[in-house]
């Protein structure tokens, strides 16, 4: 009894003592915690997340490579409490059906090519804006995460839709003009073809501004399509070409670096409630290495592509073997372009690329 007593008089004199001092008795003080981030519980139970791309896969295969280092990062970050798994080569739908699943939250991570992206948040059509980055080092210093405003504004333009987030995206190198008719050199040599262009408008405007035709043909339909004259040519980059095994129905190839395949990492709501600060934190920078991987990656082996590509017979042009001139017209050819999407893409992201290009 006697403890009992000495703890509540204690208490009163406690409590006297801070309304002395100016306390409002008939507020609750503030907790000590209150407005500092403590941190969150270590989890308890492994979070498995589902990633979907096209990428085949394999570990050298230039849309895998960063996905692959992606998910090393994760893992090894958290102690393996979250573990990803990938779902290469289209096994979930093409592009527009992974896009929709990241938004239906039926599917977490979505490595996807900026134009379909471009169908939901316009912005992203920016990416593709013909002729806009002159080499891939410029591309990764312009697109490179936090390394420029252009990055936040595309950021922000996704994030700020509620839709789902946006981390960062991994070059998968320039995008070519395979064919199997003709060498290509100039907006000439594009007349009387049709190229299968992928979904997203800007793909349609740039081809038909060099003089082809375009048609959409799924990826899973595209060699059948080609092997039957449904289309003459596509776009996909070199290795892409080359591990689909196009060359078996395409002989001509022109390295013209028009546009760049941009895969952005998307994060569905529903896999980022699920994180905790931290691992989120563990997620961008995570991102921020395959980012890297994928510049070092897809550098080392455009090369590498040129010659397997001529050891199955194809008549590749490199980009470097084209004349200033013919250049020059397929970049006059598509330069209205330019003028068209700055609307469409809105001014912010507009003159954030603009500015960064020096433009």
């Amino acid at each position: 009894m006697k403890k009992r007593g000495t703890t509540l008089i204690l208490a009163l004199v406690l409590l006297v003592s801070i309304t002395a001092c100016g306390g409002d008795g008939g507020q609750p003080s503030p907790s000590p915690a209150s407005g500092s981030t403590s941190e969150a519980p270590a989890r308890t139970e492994v979070l498995t997340l589902k990633l979907g791309g096209l990428g085949s896969g394999r570990e050298d295969d230039c849309q895998s490579y960063p996905i692959n280092k992606f998910i090393e990062v994760v893992e090894a970050e958290t102690d393996g409490m979250i573990q990803i798994e990938y779902y290469p080569n289209g096994q979930l739908g093409g592009e527009p059906e992974m896009m929709d699943q990241v938004l239906s939250d039926t599917l977490d991570f979505g490595v996807l090519s900026a134009n379909v992206l471009g169908t939901v948040w316009p912005e992203l059509y920016a990416y593709n804006l013909p002729f806009a980055f002159d080499d891939l080092e410029t591309l990764w210093d312009v697109c490179g995460m936090e390394k420029t405003d252009f990055y936040f504004a595309i950021r922000d333009a996704v994030n700020d839709s509620g839709l789902a987030h946006f981390i960062t995206t991994f070059s998968a190198e320039f995008r070519g003009c395979q064919n199997t008719t003709r060498p290509i050199r100039s907006p000439e040599d594009f007349k009387g073809l049709t190229f299968r262009v992928m979904a997203g408008e800007i793909f349609t405007d740039i081809f038909r501004s060099l003089g082809a035709s375009t048609a959409t043909v799924t990826f899973a339909e595209l060699y059948t399509g080609l092997q039957q004259g449904i289309v003459d040519g596509e776009d996909v980059g070199l290795s892409m070409y080359y591990d689909n095994k196009f060359y078996e129905v395409e002989k001509y190839a022109t390295q013209f670096n028009i546009t760049a395949t941009i895969n952005s990492l998307i994060v569905s709501n529903a896999a980022w409630d699920k994180l905790t600060e931290a691992e989120r934190e563990i997620i961008n920078k995570a991102a921020a290495e395959a980012e890297l991987a994928s510049y070092d990656h897809v550098s080392q082996n455009v090369d590498h592509y040129v010659d397997l590509a001529r050891e199955q017979g194809v008549d590749v042009i490199t980009h470097d073997q084209l004349t200033a001139e013919e250049v020059q017209a397929c970049k006059d050819a598509v330069a209205p372009m330019w003028e068209k999407y700055k609307d469409v893409v809105g001014d912010e992201v507009y003159t954030a690329l603009t500015t960064a290009l020096g433009r």
